[in-house]
């Protein structure tokens, strides 16, 4: 399904909300906050924040409409919701210690149930379907793709929502931007990728292949390394010069990546591999129903499934060191998918938060 994007429309659609104070005497959990999807603004799903060896339940929240993935910073947790007496969804900031409101909902608006978010800078940035995808935020822009006239990545002013630049995409859909501070990364249907020059928005390298088509899904930046996902042509790309360095098959969401190894789902089972070399360590398939994209902090890997269960395993062996069934099923991130927010997990400082279904769930 089509979702137009002008350019005229770009800094309107982009909603920039202020973030609420934190509640007083509380302090940020961690130094290494979640604001993005997958953690970060690279989408690596790692993160040297700890959780302890066996969490404990802190608080559960529920809704009324499907839960996006969490951001977690400066005290607060901020998730979208989907609206469940009409189209569009809600924006909520919570108490990352109670999971009281501390405000909204904030309606975000649009078509479907579809939005996303990311945070900096004391402000949460939201998209919603009509027009805008995935956003990603870092270095005074906020960055997003759609299909406008064949496709066009957008960068906005984190400030006054005012549009910087704009670069020509084939087909660009549904991938929200990897971004460091030498590329803004974007990878769509067939393999489609591109790397752009973060503030002034020039091709710096174009990786093109033999089709082209809508959708896309999210590329992952770590270790020099872009790991490109898609039906077809999935590979890992130098993220200097586009190069193919080597091939990444995978049907799942995006894998996490530390500095050493890549925690990769692929049919309902769990796979570490060496970075420098592919070398498999470990795989784990649990009760059969894993399909949550995997997290790792400091040396523990997290993983839902459909079943509701949750799993901490040892990323340098595999053996599963807590698991705890969060009473409702914890959905695969489907990034094509309109009828929901897009969905994930979420840990900082020692928090572990996780969407199942219509209700957050946080650990620590």
């Amino acid at each position: 399904m089509s979702r137009g994007l002008a350019s005229t429309v770009a800094a309107a659609a982009l909603l920039a909300l202020t973030a609420a104070t934190a509640l007083a005497g509380s302090k940020p959990p961690s130094p290494v906050p979640a604001v993005a999807y997958q953690l970060n603004a690279q989408h690596t799903g790692a993160t040297t924040d700890s959780v302890a060896a066996t969490p404990t339940k802190q608080w559960s929240v529920t809704f009324s409409g499907g839960v996006s993935y969490p951001l977690i910073t400066g005290g607060l947790v901020y998730v979208t919701v989907a609206d469940s007496s009409h189209y569009g969804t809600k924006l909520y900031a919570l108490s990352a210690t109670t999971g009281k409101k501390v405000w909204g909902p904030v309606a975000l608006g649009g078509t479907y149930y579809w939005s996303g978010l990311t945070y900096a800078s004391g402000r949460v940035f939201t998209v919603n379907f009509d027009g805008l995808m995935p956003p990603t935020a870092a270095d005074g822009y906020v960055y997003t793709g759609g299909a406008g006239s064949g496709g066009t990545v957008y960068a906005v002013d984190q400030t006054n929502g005012v549009l910087e630049w704009t670069g020509s995409v084939e087909n660009g859909n549904n991938s929200s931007p990897a971004v460091s501070k030498s590329g803004v990364y974007v990878s769509y249907a067939c393999g489609q990728t591109y790397d752009f020059s973060p503030g002034a928005g020039a091709l710096i390298w174009r990786r093109s292949t033999e089709c082209e088509g809508g959708g896309g899904k999210t590329p992952v930046l770590a270790n020099g390394r872009l790991y490109v996902r898609d039906f077809e042509y999935p590979a890992v790309l130098s993220a200097g010069t586009g190069k193919v360095l080597g091939p990444f098959s995978t049907s799942g969401p995006a894998p996490a990546v530390d500095s050493a190894d890549i925690y990769d789902l692929s049919a309902s089972t769990l796979t570490a591999s060496s970075v420098s070399s592919g070398a498999v360590s470990w795989s784990f398939a649990g009760d059969g129903t894993l399909d949550s994209a995997p997290l790792v902090a400091a040396g523990t890997v997290f993983i839902g499934g459909s079943s509701g269960e949750l799993y901490a395993l040892s990323s340098s062996t595999g053996t599963v060191t807590w698991s705890t069934n969060v009473g409702a099923a914890i959905p695969a991130p489907d990034e094509q998918d309109v009828s929901a927010p897009l969905t994930g997990l979420a840990t900082s400082g020692g928090l572990l938060v996780v969407p199942a279904g219509e209700t957050l769930v946080a650990f620590r």
